[in-house]
């Protein structure tokens, strides 16, 4: 399983905008082959902040996912409609040995630690 996490601090606005997109792009994706789930979460407190996270079958279909313009225009509304955003990459270990983290260049935007 891995598992895409999209923190996004939203220009006030611009929210509305965003999430527009996110209902948008979050059609076709759920049919994307791999993919086991996708959640946006909103702060109670803040609704500026949001949360995204997908979680893929593997590595490979998420790949796939972002190299596909649903992807790309994802990143481009982060660009343009939030004060700031971060992209997270974790694969989750199935070996019994808990959750390992991993980060790629071509998916996203901050690394994770190792």
């Amino acid at each position: 399983m891995v598992r895409v996490t999209v923190v996004a601090r939203v220009r006030p606005e611009k929210r509305n905008e965003l999430l527009d997109a996110m209902r948008s792009l979050q059609r076709d994706k759920l049919l994307e082959r791999g993919i086991c789930g996708s959640r946006v979460y909103e702060c109670k407190e803040d609704t500026t902040h949001l949360v995204l996270i997908d979680e893929w079958e593997t590595e490979e279909n998420l790949r796939s996912y972002t190299h596909k313009e649903g992807f790309r225009v994802l990143l481009g509304a982060l660009r343009t409609l939030c004060a700031e955003a971060e992209v997270t990459y974790d694969a989750i270990g199935t070996g019994g040995d808990g959750l390992r983290f991993y980060g790629f260049d071509a998916l996203t935007e901050k690394r994770q630690p190792n």
